[in-house]
């Protein structure tokens, strides 16, 4: 009885610890749009319509049902003018073509001024709506080598997940 009881005792343990972790790892979980929008922390708010040169890669995010896409978004990191100062900003499009009910399309951007050592992250952002298109607020590029930026995903809905993707830093 004692064996069961500290084999019960060992996986709840580990059961705790792993969803710690877990909880800890995810990025879209310790920040919220609110952390950068209406000019916090030196953002700038912009339409979701904005374009500019996709930089520093793309990619899409898929999740997945018995073997069948059943949630496809596209991200990338896109840089331009705003208001007369280079800027980076985030963009998420969601499918109209393979978007189940209930999908949820997720997109943040992380920005670094110490090299990669910290970053600050903008978002997520969401969207629920198939054929979508939404972006982060911009921030200012630099010429200095210790600020980088990086584009991240997700696709959630009631039971498919994707995982987490992110642009390499730029």
């Amino acid at each position: 009885m004692n064996s069961i009881r500290r084999i019960f005792s060992m996986g709840t343990a580990a059961l705790v610890l792993g969803a710690g972790l877990l909880a800890g790892s995810s990025g879209a979980a310790q920040a919220a749009p609110s952390d950068c929008v209406g000019g916090a922390k030196g953002f700038t708010d912009i339409p979701d319509s904005l374009s500019g040169r996709g930089v520093g890669g793309a990619g899409a995010v898929i999740a997945n049902f018995g073997g069948t896409p059943w949630a496809v978004a596209s991200y990338q990191m896109h840089t331009g003018n705003v208001g007369g100062t280079s800027m980076g900003w985030g963009v998420l499009s969601t499918s109209s073509s393979t978007w189940g009910p209930g999908a949820v399309g997720w997109v943040w951007m992380d920005v670094t001024n110490d090299n990669k050592v910290s970053w600050i992250q903008c978002g997520p952002f969401t969207t629920s709506a198939s054929g979508a298109r939404i972006t982060t607020p911009a921030y200012p590029t630099s010429n200095s080598a210790s600020r980088a930026f990086r584009v991240c995903a997700q696709v959630t809905s009631p039971s498919p997940v994707s995982g987490i993707t992110c642009t390499p830093w730029w």
